[in-house]
C-alpha cells in the first residue's frame, strides 16, 4: 500500500474518532473504509491501523467498555487544539500527497496555477526552528525589519510558528525585553540553537491571546473589544462564509446588508483587513476605531 493510501486510512479512522465523541464500533469504522475504498477491510488490518496511527504520531485511539466503541484517548493536560492543528496538518499532506503520488502527476500541472513567491525560501530555516521548538531550547538570530536599516541580535524562547496570508512567521517569548514577539521568517539571518533551555512554558498564554486577535500582532496587555461593522451586500456573502474572525456574529441583517459584531484585539492586522474592503465596509463601533479609520483614509486622499 502505497503512503497515500496510508495517510488516507488514518484520516478516515481520525475523522470517526475525534471530539464530539461518537464512540464508533470497530464494524462501523470498517464500514466507512470500505466506502472509502480505502483498501483491507479486516479486522487484523484496522488494528495494525491503530497500532501504526500511534506509532507514527504519537495519536492513541483507544476502546470504551461504557459506550462500546473507539475514541482519541487524549491525556487530561493535552490541550484539544493541538489535535486539531496536527489534524489539519494531516489533511494538508493529504492534499500534497495527491497532487504527487498520482500516476498523472505531472500533468495534473496544468490545472493548478501557485504563487511563485521567492521571499518564502526561507523556509529553509524551518529545520532548526522546528528542533527549537521541540527540544524547548533557546534560539538565537539576527532580525533586520523592513521598516530599519539596522540589523540586531536576539536570544529567545521559541513558543510556535504561524502562517498568516502566506508567509511564515515565529512567535518567541523575548527574555530581555519580558513580551511576546513575532518575527517575519524572511527577514531572519543566522538562526542557530542554543544549549540553553526556555525559562517556562508561555505557549499557552501566547495561544490564549493569539485566539483574540486576526493575525500575528498581539501583547500581553491588549484588552479584547467589541467591534461593530456594517457590511453592504455586495460583499456581505464573502464575509458570511468566510469570517473576518471566529467571534463574527451577525447582528442584522437588512435587504442584504449586514451589522457584524466581532469580539478581539484591535491591531494593524484588523485594520488593514478593514480598508482592504473599501467602501464597502464601514466602521460603527467603537468609536476611536472609527475615526482612525477615518484619518487613514483622508491620509490615503492626500
Amino acid at each position: 500500500m502505497n503512503q497515500l493510501a496510508i495517510l488516507r486510512r488514518h484520516l478516515c479512522i481520525l475523522r470517526q474518532v475525534q471530539p464530539p465523541f461518537l464512540y464508533p464500533e470497530k464494524q462501523k469504522i470498517l464500514t466507512s473504509l470500505e466506502l472509502e475504498e480505502l483498501g483491507s477491510t479486516s479486522v487484523r488490518t484496522l488494528e495494525r491501523d491503530l497500532k501504526d496511527i500511534e506509532s507514527y504520531y504519537g495519536v492513541c485511539v483507544s476502546y470504551c467498555k461504557v459506550y462500546g466503541g473507539y475514541f482519541l484517548d487524549q491525556p487530561a493536560d493535552e490541550d484539544l487544539s493541538d489535535f486539531r492543528q496536527f489534524f489539519r496538518l494531516l489533511e494538508r499532506c493529504e492534499r500534497l500527497a495527491f497532487l504527487t503520488h498520482s500516476k498523472d502527476a505531472l500533468s495534473t500541472s496544468k490545472y493548478l496555477l501557485l504563487e511563485d513567491n521567492q521571499e518564502l525560501l526561507s523556509l529553509d530555516y524551518m529545520p532548526i526552528l522546528w528542533d527549537a521548538l521541540r527540544s524547548q531550547r533557546q534560539l538565537t538570530f539576527k532580525y533586520q525589519p523592513f521598516t530599519s536599516d539596522t540589523i540586531k541580535s536576539y536570544v529567545v524562547d521559541p513558543l510556535v510558528l504561524l502562517e498568516f496570508r502566506n508567509r511564515w512567521y515565529l512567535a518567541v517569548w523575548d527574555p530581555k525585553e519580558e513580551k511576546f514577539k513575532t518575527f517575519g521568517l524572511e527577514r531572519m539571518l543566522e538562526p542557530a540553537l542554543t544549549d540553553t533551555p526556555v525559562r517556562g512554558d508561555r505557549r499557552s498564554q501566547f495561544l490564549a491571546l493569539k485566539k483574540d486577535a486576526l493575525g500575528v500582532s498581539v501583547k500581553p496587555e491588549d484588552e479584547v473589544e467589541q467591534v461593530i461593522l456594517k457590511v453592504q451586500a455586495q460583499v456581505a456573502p464573502y464575509i458570511r462564509t468566510v469570517p473576518i474572525h471566529s467571534s463574527q456574529k451577525i447582528l442584522k441583517e437588512e435587504q442584504g446588508e449586514l451589522l457584524l459584531s466581532l469580539k478581539l484585539i484591535i491591531n494593524p492586522e484588523l485594520e488593514r483587513e478593514i480598508l482592504s474592503y473599501g467602501e464597502q465596509v464601514e466602521v460603527v463601533e467603537p468609536a476611536w476605531l472609527r475615526k482612525r479609520i477615518f484619518l487613514k483614509i483622508n491620509q490615503m486622499k492626500k
